[in-house]
């Protein structure tokens, strides 16, 4: 563990997720995954998830699953977590109920948690513009990423809205994915962040090694030296192994 770094073993408790917090979870690199975990984290509290894009439903055991918008609107809220959307049979995936009736769900609940991004399962992503899809009454917005496209190209293999991504970071198609475009994607007006409400949090996930812990804390100190005011939080760590470490500014 860096000297500069806290650990903790509750990526809960690192993000201040409590009774009352509504966390819109942006990005690329395990937004489901973490999810899980937070949700698994707070099963002893009434718990939501559900998607302002789409999400693969959950299906851990002890998941209460309602997949019409009919069934939504009736379930009552329980101890637990429970995943409500509206399902695509085509695709198998949950899609996002009405604004509004999220919003009035999500008060019911102790803690929600939504999927606000879509990344296609790629490392790096450029925005539309209606993303990402941040609920006006959301807590926190926590970005997910990883850096599994360092060294890579700039193609359509490893980024989602390829054009987009390009525009943000100022690479040509074909050109290779730097920290310095990894940063741009995370932090540029347009980018990661640009539609967050309430307090941002950043996690760099699939940290599994000593180099990609050095890469890790090297983006991060390149991100709070530049962004000061930006992040609540600066978090990496492996959400397969729940595993994490804090960046203390």
């Amino acid at each position: 563990m860096n000297k500069d770094d806290l650990r903790a073993d509750s990526l809960s408790v690192l993000l201040d997720i409590s009774v009352g917090s509504t966390v819109s979870v942006v990005g690329c690199g395990g937004k489901t995954s973490l999810i899980e975990l937070i949700a698994d984290e707070n099963r002893d509290k009434k718990v939501l998830v559900s998607p302002t894009t789409k999400i693969f439903p959950l299906r851990s055991d002890g998941v209460v699953l309602r997949d019409t918008l009919e069934c939504c609107i009736e379930h009552t809220p329980q101890i637990g977590i429970q995943c409500l959307g509206v399902l695509n049979k085509r695709n198998g995936k949950l899609e996002a109920l009405p604004k509004y009736s999220l919003a009035a769900l999500a008060t019911l609940y102790d803690v929600v948690l939504m999927e606000a991004d879509g990344s296609r399962e790629l490392s790096c992503k450029g925005w539309l513009k209606n993303e990402p899809v941040v609920p006006f009454f959301s807590t926190h917005t926590v970005g997910v990423v990883s850096l599994c496209a360092l060294g890579k190209r700039a193609t359509k293999d490893f980024v989602h809205h390829l054009p987009e991504f390009l525009s943000l970071t100022g690479l040509t198609k074909d050109d290779i994915i730097t920290e310095q475009a990894i940063k741009d994607m995370i932090c540029a007006p347009f980018g990661m962040f640009k539609n967050s409400v309430g307090k941002n949090y950043l996690v760099v996930n699939k940290v599994e090694d000593e180099l990609t812990i050095k890469r890790s804390i090297n983006l991060l100190k390149t991100i709070n030296t530049k962004y000061p005011k930006m992040f609540e939080k600066l978090i990496y760590g492996n959400v397969h192994r729940n595993t994490w470490n804090v960046l203390l500014k």
